[in-house]
């Protein structure tokens, strides 16, 4: 897979909370690669890397919400021993996503990046300015985390603690030391799969990370 899932901007903000958008699809296809817009309302699982396995190229697991057993990528993380972003190399089922450090305790961010799907009225390109798309991540939650993917009026996609594909969760702040929950992907028709996978591993590994207490 190509470097592009690296190559967008990321910037880190804090903000006060905001009420949540309603869930609902893009006005237009948003992605990075067209070849994994999802063409209806799909939930997916990242497995995270389990104890010194985030050292590896491909610690992260993407599995179908209702198949655990079916593996649909696997993806890189951050290492936050080393400082730099790993990459998982080639194929198909393969996400480099080499994500920047932020403070264990971030608030929201901002990700910007180049829409490979944006098409005019004709179906023909748009014009440069035009594919240039900002979708705000807004982090929820005072006991399960979640983040909200954020396209204008409207959430795009959803990442959150899964309830369902973790052993225990950890309710309290001094049991979080070294937790990595499982996170459920929820993605809207017309977005990019493995872009809002991309976005749960920066989410995760900012959160949950080996240096986040």
């Amino acid at each position: 897979m190509s470097s592009a899932y690296s190559q967008a901007r990321i910037h880190h903000y804090q903000s006060s909370p905001t009420p949540r958008k309603p869930l609902k699809s893009p006005s237009r296809p948003i992605a990075l690669q067209q070849n994994y817009i999802t063409n209806t309302k799909t939930t997916l699982v990242l497995i995270p890397p389990h104890s010194d396995a985030s050292r590896s190229a491909t610690a992260y697991t993407v599995k179908d919400h209702q198949d655990v057993q079916n593996t649909l990528f696997t993806a890189s993380g951050y290492n936050y021993n080393d400082g730099s972003g790993s990459d998982s190399g080639s194929g198909s089922n393969v996400l480099a996503t080499g994500s920047p450090r932020f403070a264990p305790a971030f608030g929201n961010f901002s990700l910007r990046l180049r829409n490979a799907a944006a098409v005019d009225g004709d179906g023909k390109g748009e014009e440069e300015e035009k594919k240039e798309v900002t979708l705000v991540v807004e982090r929820h939650g005072r006991v399960l985390q979640s983040f909200d993917v954020i396209d204008g009026d409207r959430r795009v996609a959803e990442v959150r603690e899964s309830v369902q594909h973790n052993d225990k969760l950890a309710l309290r702040a001094g049991s979080r030391r070294g937790y990595r929950p499982a996170m459920d992907i929820v993605v809207t028709s017309g977005v990019d799969v493995a872009l809002i996978v991309a976005i749960a591993i920066i989410a995760s590994d900012s959160v949950f990370g080996s240096s986040s207490g």
